[in-house]
């Protein structure tokens, strides 16, 4: 599986991923920074790329639309729960978790349509 990040999540964490072998990529430290969620769920879909964000409202209904039988479809959305916060603080145990997460989804449409939460 490859990652995208959402906006809301450090590049470092991309960059520890990144050392450790595996295929991820930040929307801040692109020039796709100002996409909106359909243009971030599009950008993912073209570069077979799971979404991780914690931005569940605007997400999940992305999710729905993009799984229905006219949808079309998604590389997987990880969602990140409130127990994970965003500060420098936590940034190892979300590397740890994304890790697992790509560990156990090795392909890259291991998890389309699908999703799943740290």
């Amino acid at each position: 599986m490859r990652l995208l990040l959402d906006e809301m999540l450090s590049p470092e964490i991309a960059e520890q991923l990144r050392q450790r072998g595996h295929d991820v990529q930040a929307i801040a430290a692109s020039e796709h920074a100002e996409l909106d969620d359909p243009e971030v769920l599009d950008l993912a879909r073209s570069q077979q790329r799971a979404v991780v964000t914690n931005n569940v409202r605007d997400f999940r209904p992305l999710h729905i639309a993009a799984v229905h039988p006219a949808g079309p479809g998604h590389y997987g959305m990880i969602f990140m729960s409130g127990r994970f916060r965003r500060t420098k603080a936590d940034t190892g145990r979300i590397v740890a978790a994304l890790e697992a997460k790509l560990t156990a989804y090795p392909g890259v449409d291991a998890l389309s349509n699908a999703e799943e939460w740290l």
